[in-house]
């Protein structure tokens, strides 16, 4: 069915529901993209780290906090669900301070450019370690930090190789 629009205001409100729609449809890939990462672990002792932030990172970069934020909690939570809750209910934390890194990720990279908006986003995801005190003691802070260091530093270079390349061959979709 189509209806004919004669004024210019709803025309502009059906452009925004439509970029909104797309932006829905943006998030919804990228979180699907991002349970998939959830499913390449990196062998640790708490058994949530994985390569499910790039696509967090990814839509810090290109589509600014609130996807970013999004997308960063959704992957935590799959990753923390494959690998059972073993922090219990501190994954809440970890949802929320994830959250906290796709938004700051975003907002660092607008104003300083996505290298220094990636390093802030990597820096944060590792000061992180310390909420896993708790339920593992303080001797797991030596093995944690270098792991949460790693897992987030190659989801970092892998959202901003794909960043990079989609910007270079103008296909990033806003």
């Amino acid at each position: 069915m189509f209806i004919y629009i004669n004024s210019s205001n709803s025309l502009r409100k059906v452009r925004e529901m439509a970029l909104s729609s797309k932006l829905v449809a943006q998030i919804a890939l990228l979180s699907a993209l991002s349970g998939v990462g959830a499913f390449v672990p990196i062998p640790s002792p708490v058994g949530s780290i994985a390569l499910d932030s790039a696509p967090g990172y990814f839509a810090a970069l290109a589509y600014g906090p609130l996807s970013g934020a999004l997308i960063c909690a959704i992957g935590h939570v799959i990753s923390a669900a494959r690998a059972g809750y073993p922090l219990g209910v501190i994954h809440v934390l970890v949802m929320l301070l994830m959250a906290a890194v796709g938004a700051l990720t975003a907002l660092v990279s607008k104003r300083k450019g996505p290298a220094l908006g990636l390093a802030v986003g990597v820096t944060i995801n590792t000061m992180g370690a310390p909420l896993a005190v708790p339920i593992f003691g303080w001797g797991i802070l030596p093995i944690l930090l270098p792991l949460l260091f790693l897992a987030s530093l190659v989801n970092a270079m892998l959202a901003g190789a794909a960043f990079k390349a989609i910007k270079r061959s103008r296909t990033l979709l806003r």
